[in-house]
């Protein structure tokens, strides 16, 4: 396993990965809920936008960049604590590895980051929600001990 530590994201490197979160966001909803390009880029910026209105000084957000043991930005991840009928949580709201780091053990590595984080802050449980077509990040979290909780599912009829 690489090293990697995890640092918070500045002003600068915000600015980028929320430009990258909204395009990313929107493409995923284009592609697994259906919507026209116009409406996943609204929808993503509506949702980002509200789940963090004061960007990096939203209270109960961290948004945070992985780094290999020379300093070089290998990913980041976002999370937040939430408030859940069964107590409080830690929510992952994003994860990504970088593309020239991608296969050497830095997801895992940045999942085990955000455990450490989020276990210093108190709390004892992360939930997440993953997309049906990232085969990829559904093996990682299962090998780490994720269990599913729910599973939607749809089916063309192709009539409209």
């Amino acid at each position: 396993m690489p090293e990697l530590h995890l640092r918070p994201m500045t002003a600068d490197e915000y600015r980028g990965w929320y430009r990258e979160a909204v395009a990313s966001y929107a493409d995923d909803l284009r592609r697994n809920v259906r919507f026209s390009p116009e409406a996943a880029e609204r929808n993503a910026a509506d949702a980002l936008g509200n789940l963090l209105p004061d960007g990096l000084a939203t209270p109960d957000h961290w948004l945070m960049v992985g780094e290999d043991a020379d300093g070089a930005r290998v990913g980041h991840l976002w999370f937040a604590r939430r408030t859940t009928p069964g107590g409080e949580i830690a929510y992952l709201f994003d994860i990504a590895v970088v593309e020239s780091a991608r296969g050497r053990g830095y997801g895992r590595g940045l999942m085990e980051r955000l455990e450490e984080e989020v276990a210093a802050l108190g709390l004892g449980r992360i939930e997440l929600n993953v997309f049906g077509h990232n085969e990829v990040a559904r093996r990682l979290y299962e090998d780490l001990g994720y269990v599913e909780m729910s599973r939607q599912l749809f089916k063309e009829l192709g009539t409209a």
